[in-house]
């Protein structure tokens, strides 16, 4: 019993020392995607040490406003129709997001230096612009407890951390939020 703690605790130290270094800042050798675990205070997932955490401090305005209509343009632009969710299965008229992954893929396209676009569903991850490999990361690391707040409250809401301001949007089917999308942009 005791070997398998030490190989549990010993494989999720390497995990975390592998997830090191979060950002997707452009280099001058290749533009890389690591996963970006999301934060939330009750969490005990082990992060990586240097990963930023979220301020409690608002993000800017203006910033946000800015940040929540490039998303709204691009999504009405690319996806007509109306969001549904089916369990944790999102759609956006014809169009489902589940396995597909375009509308983050495109979404990290308009925001080219971005940590990562993500959308939840309830608390479930169900799709991330983020990669490990070739892999997308959707589990394994806690909800911000800001989803949780932004579908009880259906508003839009932001967080500053380290240079970024974090946009949390309300996907809605009418007035009632199904789904939240999150997007890291770094701040002007």
């Amino acid at each position: 019993m005791l070997r398998k703690k030490v190989i549990m605790v010993t494989t999720i130290l390497a995990m975390s020392i592998s997830l090191v270094g979060c950002s997707n800042a452009p280099s001058t050798a290749s533009k890389s995607q690591s996963p970006v675990p999301p934060q939330t205070s009750s969490s005990s997932t082990a992060l990586p040490p240097d990963h930023p955490t979220e301020s409690a401090q608002p993000g800017d305005a203006a910033s946000q406003a800015e940040i929540e209509k490039k998303i709204n343009d691009y999504i009405s632009k690319n996806y007509p129709g109306d969001w549904k969710v089916d369990g944790t299965t999102l759609s956006k008229g014809s169009y489902t997001e589940n396995g597909n992954y375009k509308i983050v893929d495109g979404l990290n396209e308009v925001f080219p230096d971005t940590m990562g676009v993500s959308i939840f569903v309830g608390e479930e991850r169900i799709s991330s612009s983020v990669k490990q490999g070739t892999e997308r990361v959707l589990k394994g690391y806690p909800t911000p407890s800001t989803v949780g707040d932004v579908l009880k409250s259906g508003k839009t809401s932001s967080t500053q951390s380290s240079g970024y301001i974090k946009v949390y949007l309300p996907l809605k089917a009418g007035d009632k939020t199904v789904a939240v999308l999150t997007v890291s942009v770094p701040q002007k």
